[in-house]
């Protein structure tokens, strides 16, 4: 009887029948620019974009330079308050960690691994690589800072995306997302308060010891609704100045700037790369499904959601903000997040993808591949990102 009660027949019909505003049509380059001009600003607009710009803008000067904590400054033209916080010597390239205020008070860690010469004696390309759920910049840059992380980092060492890339000649600049590694927010009260009482003193032990390989999406995403804000657009935003960021750096070629992620850290870079146009490829691992057939049916994290999106655009829709740049798609042919129709979603999704690419005459610049396998990192893409970047 659970499904006679359920709302999920009312959502599709209602997705179906509502459609979505952006849907891409254009039938010229003059037409799709159009067209990207006005999604973006809808985007903007829904997600919140335009608030934290907002708030970004009364943030003064002189009280960002003030806030930082003890450290050094980095040496670059960013202008957002960043601090380094250690340089490590590793075998073929140097690891750095740093600490940037993207908001007031909010504070993004990350890592810039660089690699030594003779690639480093110039300004070389750099990818912002972003990690999945189950991970943070620890994984995804090869660090193993803790038990969690080392069993991580054997268990799925390709995840180690960032680590990759250095060792291919690339600056790779591997972000702490809200929410995630250092940023997981502390248990709220409610979990705390309902804690099993054994072991003694579960509670405090749950409140102060968080999983290094968590995530705060859920708590997160609904305190942003309440203020006309979007999880997605924190993370859009947090992943934008960490393009302020390489743009500025004397290590970083700025024009050659791409970013990748798998799962919720593919979803991360599709939006950087649509909303971001300095962003020049990208790589998106196990995230183009469709809103209809594959997150209305699975229901993933709270981070797919925002107000009023899925009345804008589709998944495909969104991507194709990203045409003509390079863009590389990968799919696990027998991925549970597919949907219901199994690879056929996915593959739906890039034939719509590649609408765009084929009205700039640029179809060339658009791979999809679908390796046999479920919902993981292939790393299938390094050669693309050699000849496109």
């Amino acid at each position: 009887m659970a499904g006679v009660y359920s709302y999920k027949s009312f959502f599709q019909n209602l997705y179906k029948s509502l459609g979505q505003a952006y849907a891409f049509q254009a039938q010229t380059p003059e037409e799709a620019g159009q067209w990207r001009r006005e999604f973006r600003q809808a985007l903007r607009e829904a997600l919140g974009l335009d608030l934290l710009e907002e708030i970004a803008a009364g943030w003064g000067q002189a009280e960002k330079e003030g806030q930082g904590e003890s450290g050094n400054r980095a040496p670059n033209s960013c202008p957002w308050p960043v601090e380094q916080l250690e340089r490590v010597e590793e075998e073929g390239y140097i690891r750095y960690k740093f600490r940037m205020e993207t908001l007031p008070r909010v504070f993004m860690p990350f890592y810039m691994l660089v690699p030594e010469a003779p690639s480093a004696q110039k300004p070389t390309r750099a990818v912002i690589a972003i990690p999945a759920h189950g991970a943070n910049k620890d994984t995804v840059a090869g660090v193993p800072t803790g038990s969690a992380v080392r069993e991580k980092l054997s268990r799925t060492p390709k995840e180690a995306y960032g680590l990759a890339l250095v060792k291919r000649g690339y600056v790779a600049l591997c972000p702490d997302p809200p929410g995630y590694g250092e940023r997981i927010e502390p248990l709220p009260t409610e979990a705390t308060a309902f804690a099993p009482p054994n072991p003694e003193n579960a509670k405090e032990e749950a409140a102060s010891v968080p999983d290094p390989l968590g995530c705060s999406c859920k708590d997160l995403a609904q305190t942003a609704e309440a203020l006309s804000l979007s999880l997605t657009a924190l993370e859009i935003w947090d992943l934008m100045r960490l393009v302020d960021f390489a743009a500025g750096r004397k290590e970083i070629d700025e024009k050659r700037i791409g970013c990748i992620g798998f799962s919720g850290g593919g979803q991360y870079a599709m939006w950087l790369a649509a909303m971001d146009q300095r962003i020049q490829a990208a790589v998106v691992s196990g995230y183009v499904h469709g809103y209809y057939d594959s997150i209305l049916d699975v229901h993933l994290c709270p981070c797919n959601y925002a107000p009023r999106l899925w009345r804008l655009g589709d998944i495909s829709d969104i991507c194709s903000l990203i045409a003509p740049r390079p863009l590389f798609v990968e799919n696990g042919l027998n991925d549970p997040l597919n949907g219901y129709r199994g690879i056929e979603g996915p593959k739906e999704q890039v034939d719509r993808i590649r609408k765009a690419y084929r009205l700039y005459g640029q179809e060339e610049k658009l791979i999809h591949v679908t390796p046999e396998g479920g919902h993981q990192w292939y790393g299938e893409c390094y050669e693309f990102l050699d000849r496109r970047l």
